[in-house]
């Protein structure tokens, strides 16, 4: 696709998001491949819903539901995952039927971390456990039946904004507090996160950009303590030169109220041509609050 050489770097990246839907009405990772519900939720963030793409992009992701209530992430990879918590805020906002978003309300209140057995338990009070992190706090998996991590659960947080009147509100408040609390346990000792843990076998772990952005955007409107984590995202959003990092930085820092602009490096578009990135890029750059909470 051949973007002018005058139009602004948002535009370029939502006239790309334009060009290469699919035609079942969602987005893949790059253009030509499988539409897949994390790339197309992304991409009708950026899009917004005045947009003319929106409604087909609803009816894609609507079409990902299965008889659990939550969405598996794509057409060809079967069973519900975290990407009902990433969705759930754009089938709300796309007006979903309520028996549709009450039944992928309680898929997200009733999906938590496999983590906490006895016997973690156990070693976790005796000071022996393997990985330095509260068992009792329990987030999202990537699918259920498996432990919390970071990104999972940082969208969970974010889709409970958005459950007013789809689900029990003691469900909500317990599994936001819950979340909250396991989210600041995994914080690394700098401020920033890991991917899921911040010490494994005693060998301190390193933040990343990518996952400190996601954590701080996932606890937008927490009213958790952040001072040392919005500081370091500040930091890493200074230094890191990956756009993806970078990016999800300069969002979750605009979440928190900071004042902060983003810039790309590439104003028509990333070489990588990667449809996901695109629409990331074009949420920090120009994208407001209302795209992430209601």
């Amino acid at each position: 696709m051949s973007i002018p050489i005058d139009m602004g770097s948002v535009e370029a990246r939502l006239e790309f998001l334009r060009a290469n839907q699919n035609t079942d009405g969602g987005w893949g990772y790059f253009p030509g491949l499988e539409s897949r519900v994390e790339s197309s939720c992304y991409a009708l963030r950026a899009l917004g819903e005045k947009d003319e793409l929106w409604g087909a992009g609803i009816a894609y992701l609507s079409a990902r539901q299965d008889k659990s209530g939550g969405l598996a992430p794509s057409a060809s990879v079967p069973g519900a995952t975290w990407v009902t918590s990433l969705a759930f805020p754009l089938l709300k906002q796309g007006g979903l039927n309520k028996k549709s978003l009450e039944a992928a309300a309680e898929w997200i209140l009733n999906t938590e971390g496999a983590e906490g057995g006895v016997m973690q338990r156990l070693m976790y009070s005796l000071g022996q456990a393997k990985v330095d992190q509260d068992p009792r706090l329990k987030g999202w998996p990537w699918r259920p039946e498996n432990n919390s991590w970071v990104e999972p659960t940082a969208h969970g947080l974010l889709a409970l904004h958005w459950m007013k009147g789809l689900g029990p509100e003691a469900g909500i408040r317990y599994r936001r507090d819950m979340a909250t609390r396991m989210l600041l346990d995994r914080r690394c000792e700098d401020g920033g996160w890991n991917y899921g843990n911040k010490k494994v076998l005693g060998e301190v772990l390193p933040a990343f950009p990518e996952t400190t952005g996601l954590a701080l955007i996932g606890l937008a409107g927490s009213g958790a303590d952040l001072t040392v984590s919005i500081a370091k995202a500040h930091q890493d959003c200074s230094r890191t030169k990956g756009c993806y990092g970078k990016a999800l930085l300069t969002i979750a820092l605009r979440l928190h109220g900071e004042r902060v602009t983003y810039t790309p490096e590439h104003a028509a578009g990333h070489p990588s041509q990667n449809l996901m990135l695109a629409a990331i890029e074009a949420l920090a750059e120009a994208g407001g609050k209302e795209a992430f909470l209601p």
